[in-house]
Order: structure tokens, then C-alpha cells, then sequence
């Protein structure tokens, strides 16, 4: 036994080797370098804004320079590349080899806090957020009016596409945002750095259920695909995205239904679904799994408690939260965007192109019909996860099947954004094998890249940079290259 392996018995093995130390190091580095090209780039937006300069290198401005641009892309690129390298080690080493969850959140936070001190990335929700919360102090209706109307500086920081436009978020999400916009006043910079702090906070639970969730064996890769993950960094950490929060709600249903509290993991399903539609999966797997989990003796009573749950939260809702369900007449707003990222979108070009409507009238019927087809796909294939997840599962499948009917709802939307894959992020990191483990991280990477600038021919370029390394480390793996036993 040389040095090299006595040292590996005591350290984690992450940074022992070589290539995964400097990639973790370098990690870092990416971040802080990613944080300053975000700020000399406007955020990376080219929209008619005017972001707030309140605190760190924030800019306020209405352009973007096509150089910074290109090498935000590129950074985030890299970013991705580093993670698929220190993550695909990770996956291969044996448990007792595997890296403390305590040391992959220290690099997590090194590789988080310098996006912490810019302005957000690849997406202005966050502006919408405050925007939201600002309408809803104001005794205004956000499900019926848009942030525009506000004709400030909230509203100035929206982008000129939902500035008219009602809001589709839940109205608990939206109750929330009140609060804090209620805690800002007129300050559209103190209001976006709470809502930042809630979406780092959703994280940090999201990421702490998971870990509580996963087997032993499994909670350094737990860690590894949340909380590193390039996806969460950008769209969460950077961006500020709520929809983490559906994520680690999904990971606490499927607890609690596995444990056997039906009751208390149907208010829980309820909760994500006044968070953000998704939530609907949930409520659905809850059903379920009363039905097809319980013995026939006990049947009729758990699934009644469920129904009984459900209804009362729903109940608390419409009596407690202003306009409870205002919210199910704007679900359509995010459709408005055709967006390259959803496949619903590739579908419906297809279907203009063969039928020779690609110019309006024909191209909205086109593009109906693909979404309908998309949409009806999808929804066929979360209830076949479902119904496997609620039958003789193991646990592990069940939080993979959970976890993967999230994201192929996210995947047959109208619209697909990256952040969306947060939904069933986590509970696959719980419950995902190595395949699952693979598919995610291909997935994570490529929208990460693709969603920085709304799915670009300069994102396409660097979506195929990653893929092609991500392959080349995969296939090198395969065959031995990259063994990653220590000594």
C-alpha cells in the first residue's frame, strides 16, 4: 500500500484525485469569473430593462455587449463540463470511497457565492417576482393585471414580454412575495434580494430533505446532482427561481407516503400545487398510492383521510389567500412564447412544415395541435410513472418515478424552461440509478447552456461543446481511461 492509498483511507476521495481537484478549484473559479462577466454584460439581457444597481456589481442599463455575451456563454459552458467531470468520478467510486456531504456542500457554497454577488442569470423572473409582490401590497389583482401598470421601478425591470400580462403563479407563491415586497416598499433592490434569499432558502431545505431521503450510499450523489448541479447554480442560485420549491416538496411527499402518513403528504401535495400547477402530480401520486398501496381492509378509510386532507387545505386556501383560484385563468400566459427549448414547439414547427402552414392562420393551428399531441403524451407517460412508483416499488423507484413523471411533465409543456427540471430534480437524485443518474446530468447540462440565452445559435454551439466532452468522458469511463479507484 503506497502513501497515496493510506492518505485516501482518512480524506475524502474527491480531492484526491488530481483531475477532480482542479476541477473542483477550478469550479470556483469559473463562478467568480461567470459572476463578473454577469455583470459586464447586463445580466446577459438584451431586453428593453432597467436593472436595479442596489448592492454588489449589479448594472443598471438596457443592452447587452455581444462579447461579454459570448463569454458568459462559454463560462457556463465550462461550468457544466467541470460538474460532469467531478460528478461522473463521483458516480463510478464505491461508497466507502465517496466523498462526506459535508465536504460537497463546502464546495457547492464556494461554487454559489460568487453568483450570490451579481446580478441574476439567463432570466429577469426574478424582477417579475418582486413585481408580483408589489402588485398584490398595492391591493392590485396580479391574476388580472400585469406589472406594467406599476410604472416604476419594479416594473421597469420586468421584461417587456410579461409586463402586460397576469401572472400564472400559485397564490401561495404569490401571498409570499407580497410579504416580502411588503418588507422592501418602493425599493425594487430590496425586494429582489429577499426573494433571492427565498430561493437560496428553498435550496437549502430542498437540498437537506434530499439528503435526509436518499440511503446512505446514495446521499453523496444526492448533494452532487442538486447542489452542484449547473441548472440549480444558474437558474436557482443565480437566478432565483421558486420553482426549487416544488422540487423539495416532491422529495417530501413520496417520504411521507413511503412512511405511511398519507394525511399529512396530501397537505403537502396541496401546498406544491398552490406553489405552481406541477404540484398536480403530487396530488395525484397521493391518490394513488392510497388506492393501489393500502390493503383492502384499510383502503376506503386512507383514501378517504386523503380526500378529506386535500379538501381542507384547498378550503384553508380559498379562505385565507385573496383570489385563491384567479390563478387557473392565467395558467396559459407561459403557452403565449414559443420557445425552442419544449418539444411541444420542435412538434409543432414539423407538423407547419409538412402540412405547408408555417404562416399564420395555419401556423396557431400547427402549433395547437402539437401541443395538444405533446401534452397528451406527456400526461400519458407521468400516470404510467405513477402507476409504477404506487406499485411494488422499492423506495428508490419510487422517488425515481416520481422524480422523472415531474420532469416529463416539465419536458410536454407549452413552454419548457431550464429551471423547470428542478421539479423532479431532487426526488431522482433520491431514487435514480445510474441511467437516471446519466439522463439528468445530459439534461441538466444541455438546458443549462440552451437556457442562458433562450436556446441561441451560440447556445446550440456550446450545447454541442458540452455534449461532445460529456460523451468523450463517458465512453473513456466505460472502457477504463478514467478509472477512478485511488492509489
Amino acid at each position: 500500500m503506497d502513501g497515496t492509498l493510506a492518505l485516501g483511507a482518512d480524506r475524502p476521495a474527491l480531492v484526491e484525485r488530481p483531475l477532480v481537484r482542479v476541477a473542483t478549484v477550478a469550479g470556483a473559479g469559473a463562478a467568480v469569473v461567470t459572476a463578473t462577466a454577469v455583470a459586464a454584460s447586463y445580466g446577459g439581457f438584451t431586453q428593453n430593462v432597467l436593472l436595479p444597481s442596489t448592492w454588489g456589481p449589479w448594472p443598471t442599463g438596457s443592452a447587452a455587449s455581444a462579447g461579454w455575451l459570448a463569454v458568459e456563454l462559454l463560462l457556463v459552458g465550462l461550468l457544466c463540463m467541470l460538474w460532469f467531470t467531478v460528478s461522473r468520478y463521483c458516480f463510478a467510486l464505491p461508497f466507502a470511497a465517496r466523498p462526506k456531504v459535508a465536504v460537497l456542500g463546502a464546495v457547492a457554497a464556494a461554487w454559489s457565492f460568487p453568483l450570490l454577488l451579481t446580478g441574476p442569470m439567463g432570466s429577469l423572473d426574478v424582477f417579475s417576482y418582486a413585481a408580483v409582490g408589489r402588485l398584490a401590497d398595492l391591493g392590485l389583482n396580479p391574476y388580472h393585471i400585469g406589472p406594467g401598470i406599476l410604472g416604476d421601478g419594479y416594473a421597469a425591470a420586468v421584461s417587456p414580454m410579461w409586463r402586460t400580462t397576469p401572472t400564472p403563479y400559485g397564490p401561495v407563491q404569490v401571498e409570499v412575495l407580497r410579504l416580502l415586497a411588503s418588507v422592501a416598499g418602493p425599493d425594487v433592490g430590496t425586494a429582489v434580494f429577499l426573494v433571492r434569499l427565498l430561493a437560496v432558502a428553498g435550496l437549502v431545505g430542498a437540498v437537506l430533505v434530499t439528503v435526509r431521503a436518499a440511503l446512505p450510499e446514495d446521499q453523496a450523489v444526492a448533494v452532487m446532482l442538486t447542489a452542484l448541479n449547473p441548472v440549480v447554480l444558474v437558474t436557482v442560485v443565480s437566478g432565483s427561481h421558486l420553482d426549487v420549491i416544488v422540487g423539495g416538496l416532491a422529495v417530501l411527499v413520496v417520504l411521507l407516503v413511503r412512511r405511511g402518513r398519507t394525511s399529512w403528504a396530501m397537505a403537502a401535495a396541496v401546498l406544491a400545487c398552490f406553489v405552481k400547477l406541477p404540484g398536480a402530480v403530487l396530488v395525484g401520486y397521493v391518490l394513488l398510492a392510497a388506492l393501489r398501496r393500502t390493503a383492502p381492509t384499510e383502503r376506503r378509510r386512507m383514501l378517504m383521510g386523503a380526500l378529506a386532507t386535500g379538501a381542507g387545505a384547498t378550503l384553508a386556501a380559498w379562505a385565507l389567500l385573496p383570489d385563491a383560484f384567479g390563478w387557473v385563468g392565467a395558467l396559459g400566459v407561459p403557452g403565449t412564447t414559443r420557445g425552442g427549448m419544449a418539444p411541444s414547439t420542435w412538434l409543432s414547427w414539423l407538423i407547419a412544415l409538412v402540412t405547408g402552414n408555417i404562416t399564420e392562420p395555419g401556423l396557431s393551428t400547427a402549433f395547437t395541435i402539437g401541443r395538444t399531441v405533446t401534452a397528451v403524451a406527456g400526461a400519458l407517460g407521468a400516470a404510467a410513472l405513477l402507476f409504477r412508483a404506487t406499485g411494488r416499488a422499492t423506495d428508490r423507484d419510487a422517488y425515481a418515478s416520481v422524480g422523472w413523471a415531474l420532469v416529463v411533465v416539465a419536458l410536454s409543456a407549452p413552454s419548457t424552461f431550464p429551471w423547470y427540471l428542478t421539479w423532479g430534480l431532487f426526488a431522482i437524485a433520491v431514487g435514480g440509478g445510474r441511467r437516471s443518474r446519466t439522463a439528468i446530468s445530459v439534461l441538466s447540462a444541455g438546458f443549462c447552456v440552451v437556457g442562458v440565452f433562450s436556446g441561441s445559435i451560440a447556445s446550440a454551439v456550446a450545447l454541442v461543446a458540452v455534449g461532445a466532452l460529456a460523451g468523450t468522458l463517458a465512453w473513456r469511463q466505460r472502457h477504463g481511461e478514467l478509472s477512478p479507484a485511488i492509489g
